[in-house]
């Protein structure tokens, strides 16, 4: 299994965590984005996208991070914990991932960008605004709930922790939003979680 990832990624630290939290070796290929490698001939064959992560398994190429971590749950968690198969539990960790895809990666990721990677097209007030609104969502969310989806840790999870997490890098406090600060530490101390830089 490879994983096409660069290290700072929120979307790409997705994937290395749910492939920790499963035990699943795999060879991390870095492709440096600063180089525009993921716009290469080679890259784009795998991803005509042009964006990482790419997961790559017995031949299978499965691009974006939500649909990797359907994919690897799907695939190597025979416990069904980390994506159940029930309906109404499914869609619910669905309805996180499309939460992620939309409402985090508008305020948060996109913040992020601004002042990480001085993201130029980012309206700053804007993304400050969406994150506000997101981190809201979520804090009243765990307010009354330990995960975001059942009891127990599931892809959801995985999907909204990297970019709430590194919020302070896009000028963002969680100092508001205690439920949060409280599921973070949940989060972190899961067995065989690993931080952004390692």
């Amino acid at each position: 299994m490879k994983l096409y990832n660069t290290q700072m990624s929120g979307n790409c630290y997705k994937i290395r965590l749910l492939l920790s939290f499963l035990d699943i070796e795999h060879e991390k290929i870095t492709i440096n984005l600063r180089d525009k490698q993921q716009k290469a001939s080679e890259f784009l064959a795998i991803n005509p996208l042009g964006q990482v992560p790419v997961l790559e398994d017995q031949e299978v190429y499965v691009r974006d991070s939500q649909a990797i971590l359907c994919y690897l749950a799907c695939q190597y968690d025979v416990t069904q914990q980390w994506f159940p198969q029930d309906a109404i539990a499914m869609t619910q960790v669905l309805e996180w991932l499309f939460f992620a895809t939309q409402s985090i990666a508008s305020g948060l990721a996109a913040a992020r960008a601004f002042y990480l990677v001085n993201k130029p097209h980012v309206q700053i007030e804007h993304a400050t605004e969406q994150a506000h609104a997101a981190l809201s969502i979520v804090n009243h969310h765990l307010a009354e709930h330990e995960w975001l989806v059942g009891q127990a840790p599931t892809i959801a999870d995985i999907a909204c922790y990297p970019y709430i997490v590194m919020a302070s890098q896009g000028k963002i406090e969680l100092e508001p939003y205690p439920y949060i600060k409280a599921w973070l530490q949940r989060f972190q101390a899961l067995p065989q979680f690993i931080a952004l830089d390692e």
